[in-house]
């Protein structure tokens, strides 16, 4: 499951001693991707960090929060994985970034055949992303809703607070 599985979690998992450059080499390798591969990819997600400069030494840990993030999303997305699982994908990112994201995975999920497993509390984002919306609660899935137009407004009607 390993070789096929790309996810991103948190800022801990990142190896914040060595600069984006680094550690996107280090995670193609543990993919049996080539030096060429991993530069095409580097070149393809390196728009995702708008006219940010992450190819010089500075370290991940001296990175933004949202930058923090971007590389551990480029990681995750760059191996082509089968299987991807995000959480919170969208938090500490800011507007222009948050759509790129959605149009990232729109178009991994339009070309692909990878299946996304992704953790949020954002509404808005996930039923515009997700063909599918699982509402676990205590370990139960309470909701399956395949999306449509109406989804978030069901959703919303869902979790709203009913006043007493």
């Amino acid at each position: 499951w390993k070789g096929y599985t790309g996810s991103y979690l948190s800022p801990a998992f990142l190896i914040d001693y060595l600069t984006p450059v680094e550690y996107i080499h280090f995670v193609g390798s543990l993919y049996s991707m080539s030096p060429d591969q991993i530069e095409e990819k580097w070149d393809h997600y390196r728009p995702f960090f708008g006219d940010q400069p992450l190819d010089g030494s500075e370290y991940i840990r001296n990175l933004s929060e949202g930058n923090k993030k971007k590389m551990g999303l480029v990681a995750a997305l760059m191996v082509e994985p089968r299987l991807l699982v995000l959480d919170e994908p969208f938090a500490n990112l800011d507007p222009t970034s948050q759509i790129r994201l959605k149009d990232m995975l729109k178009t991994l999920d339009q070309t692909t055949d990878t299946t996304l497993v992704i953790s949020s509390h954002d509404l808005n984002h996930i039923t515009e992303v997700c063909r599918r919306i699982a509402v676990i609660e205590r370990g139960v899935i309470v909701r399956d809703i395949n999306t449509a137009p109406d989804t978030l407004r069901e959703l919303e009607h869902y979790f709203a607070v009913e006043e007493t």
